[in-house]
């Protein structure tokens, strides 16, 4: 399966949670989450230093993270939408599971992955 792309992202969000605002907007926030990804998570591993953040306006639109982790992507467009509107009740019920789907990809990925200036073995 491959990753989700950023239209497919805004197509879920725009089917459960219709809003008034445009795909440029959206884009921008999935632009800032890619961006948390990147460097929160992969700029923390040996090899993946240098990944770029993807500009979602200017062409980039496959998204990071694979499935199943790829919920994150909407929650956090939500959040923003909330946000934006004024609904902080479900503002934070939206960063909620942002965070946590951030905080599961992260585990995961650490997991799989060697942390830069780790040296020791991986027993698996």
């Amino acid at each position: 399966m491959s990753n989700l792309t950023a239209a497919q992202v805004l197509h879920q969000v725009d089917t459960l949670l219709p809003n008034q605002y445009g795909d440029d907007q959206k884009r921008r926030w999935l632009t800032q989450a890619e961006g948390f990804v990147i460097r929160e998570i992969l700029h923390g591993c040996a090899g993946t230093e240098d990944v770029p953040v993807p500009d979602m306006l200017g062409g980039g639109d496959t998204m990071l993270v694979p499935a199943p982790y790829d919920e994150l992507y909407r929650h956090y467009v939500e959040s923003q939408i909330h946000y934006a509107n004024g609904e902080m009740d479900r503002c934070n019920n939206a960063a909620t599971a942002w965070n946590n789907g951030l905080l599961t990809y992260r585990d995961f990925y650490f997991r799989t992955h060697r942390p830069i200036g780790v040296k020791a073995l991986r027993l698996t």
